[in-house]
């Protein structure tokens, strides 16, 4: 299940860029609200989903989705990456939303699953990790992060969990690591220690609870999801996740792709530095 809000009217009618979002361990969608109305006024297509056994996702019961999630199934959790998929499918359909343009942001497990499902999906122009974890749930964000390439890559930590940011932005080239600071008193998880001369649980700043505690924090995703998603481009090519070749939008080998497995990117330029090759030319 999922929430969408198109983009804002824009007056040149241009397509607005893609957005995933991808919530915490135990959460749901909803805890990405307050940032959706600020990536809205920015220009995205953006769908928050529910991931697998979270939320309204727990259908059929026979699968006993909620179930595995409380007992933290690593299968379930590698499979979410699936979930990711689902939702690329349907959002790329959206005649607003503008596929060469595509970014994620994931809190907590969110970040894994974001950073794996990047690495599948070459197409991914950044993503936006709130207190990533190196290796949690069952998915090891070190191993996507070292095929992650030099994609644009936000994390953002307190300075509690700062470890993990702080070793998968060393991974990544040109990775920027925040590490934040805020209320977290505005926190419904924040519990404060009057015997530890007022010590707040790390918890208070964790993933999405960074929201109205971190100043600033929801523009400054929207800020770099913005510059990573880029600018609209007139000379997109498409390519499949299963293959190493970009052809031009109508050729007869881009017709032949598999619509769920298909593409696209703002330029041949971009489709090489993601490792897909040109078309062989025929001999005339």
């Amino acid at each position: 299940m999922g929430t969408y809000t198109p983009p804002a009217a824009d007056p040149h009618q241009r397509r607005g860029p893609m957005v995933i979002l991808l919530h915490m361990y135990g959460q749901d969608r909803s805890t990405w609200d307050p940032l959706v109305p600020v990536l809205h006024r920015a220009g995205f297509a953006v769908l928050a989903i529910d991931l697998r056994g979270h939320g309204e996702s727990v259908e059929p019961a026979s699968l006993k989705l909620r179930q595995k999630v409380e007992e933290r199934d690593p299968r379930l959790f590698r499979e979410m990456v699936d979930d990711v998929a689902a939702a690329y499918r349907w959002l790329a359909r959206r005649p607003e939303a503008d596929p060469a343009r595509f970014v994620l942001a994931g809190a907590s497990v969110g970040c894994s699953i974001a950073l794996e499902y990047a690495v599948r999906d070459r197409s991914v122009d950044g993503v936006v990790c709130l207190t990533p974890g190196a290796d949690y749930l069952g998915l090891d964000s070190l191993a996507s992060a070292r095929k992650y390439s030099d994609r644009k890559l936000l994390l953002l930590a307190a300075a509690e969990e700062r470890s993990a940011a702080e070793e998968i932005g060393r991974l990544v080239p040109g990775a920027q690591v925040r590490i934040v600071a805020g209320r977290t008193d505005v926190s419904r998880n924040a519990k404060s220690d009057s015997k530890a001369g007022g010590k707040t649980d790390v918890a208070a700043l964790h993933g999405t609870r960074m929201f109205g505690a971190v100043a600033g924090v929801e523009k400054l995703i929207v800020d770099f999801l913005t510059e990573a998603a880029g600018s609209p481009s007139d000379k997109t090519v498409v390519a499949s996740t299963k293959g190493e070749v970009y052809y031009e939008p109508g050729s007869s080998p881009a017709d032949r792709l598999s619509p769920d497995n298909l593409r696209v990117f703002s330029s041949p330029a971009e489709a090489q530095t993601r490792g897909y090759r040109p078309p062989k030319q025929r001999a005339r």
